[in-house]
């Protein structure tokens, strides 16, 4: 019996280290200091060369550095162990990292106005309930490697997985460019990724015995907690609309590009190069480009636009552009031309 109590006492001592080491840890990587404030711009930067030069590379080379993701670890200890000192401090830090990377976005966007804007910067402004569902777990698993010394290096992968620099640095360009409501859904990805790490990481150090000791330091973070789960359900609840709504428009460009090209195969000479789907005025109208011989006529298009409104189940404006093109070999005008590689869809 006397030999078990110092074995007891011995790893109640080691566990209260550990605690001690994590709390430790989180702290220092939610504090507002130089490094950290260099080490964000840094990442801005990086990340705004890589939108602009549409890299995947240099865009993953910015989440590596980017260290926004520290002080939500932070503002997660601080609602699970009710440390109001701590939230403040990490809420802190991260807004001001926030507002340098959307200040590095929008100078990279003033000086940039005449280059593109590329597939990387556009593929953020539309997000939806999976970015937020991919953050959530992110935050489950980066508060996880917070309490597990074998996984310290599994952050990388949970920084990548979970951007948060990009999106920001993207808001800022498309603000510079006049752009506001793109702009408005790249915020939207940064806030969908912040709040859903926030609350997975807050769940894992709950789940894991941080908590506060005395109860009446629970009410303290009432109000914060119920805050931080109102702000994932109504994104949440925003994002699944927008889920359903991008999954309707691309079942429905489907379904068209599919009777346009077997209507547009019949025609000698002709095919179909692209459609594309336009909002215009509340209403979706469609816009096909069609690599033909000869213009199509009005009661061509008339023809393919009922085609449109049968697969479409309602009423839908067709817009058709004849690019017109001609294909000769020495001997005769081809009338069936063969499909190009990059044209297989």
């Amino acid at each position: 019996m006397s030999a078990a109590q110092p074995t007891a006492e011995a790893n109640f001592e080691t566990i209260k280290a550990r605690r001690a080491a994590i709390h430790g840890s989180v702290i220092a990587g939610a504090e507002l200091t130089g490094p950290y404030l260099a080490m964000n711009v840094a990442a801005a930067l990086i990340a705004g060369f890589g939108l602009m030069e549409n890299s995947p590379a240099v865009i993953i080379g910015a989440m590596l550095i980017a260290m926004l993701f520290g002080p939500i670890i932070g503002i997660a200890m601080a609602l699970a162990e009710a440390d109001l000192r701590l939230l403040g401090r990490a809420l802190k830090a991260e807004i001001v990292g926030a507002i340098c990377v959307l200040a590095i976005g929008c100078l990279i966007g003033l000086l940039s106005r005449h280059l593109t804007i590329g597939s990387e910067i556009l593929n953020r402004t539309s997000p939806n309930l999976l970015d937020l569902l991919i953050a959530l777990v992110g935050g489950l698993a980066g508060g996880f490697t917070f309490l597990s010394t074998s996984l310290s290096g599994v952050i990388v992968g949970v920084a990548i997985a979970t951007a948060l620099v990009p999106p920001l640095t993207t808001c800022g360009i498309l603000l510079a460019r006049g752009l506001p409501e793109p702009a408005m859904g790249a915020f939207l990805l940064f806030l969908a990724n912040f709040s859903a790490i926030a609350f997975g990481a807050m769940v894992v150090f709950l789940l894991a015995g941080y908590r506060p000791a005395a109860m009446e330091k629970v009410q303290k973070v009432v109000v914060p907690r119920l805050v931080s789960v109102a702000l994932l359900l109504a994104l949440a609840f925003h994002l699944f609309g927008t889920l359903l709504h991008t999954s309707a428009q691309a079942i429905l460009r489907s379904n068209i590009q599919r009777v346009l090209a077997q209507a547009i195969a019949r025609v000698p000479g002709a095919r179909l190069a692209e459609v594309k789907l336009i909002p215009k005025q509340g209403k979706t109208s469609v816009w096909a480009v069609i690599r033909t011989p000869q213009p199509f006529t009005p009661e061509q298009v008339a023809d393919l636009n009922d085609l449109v409104n049968t697969a479409a189940g309602r009423s839908i404006g067709l817009t058709v552009r004849s690019v017109i093109t001609a294909e000769t070999t020495r001997y005769e005008n081809v009338y069936e031309p063969e499909v190009l590689p990059d044209e297989v869809r």
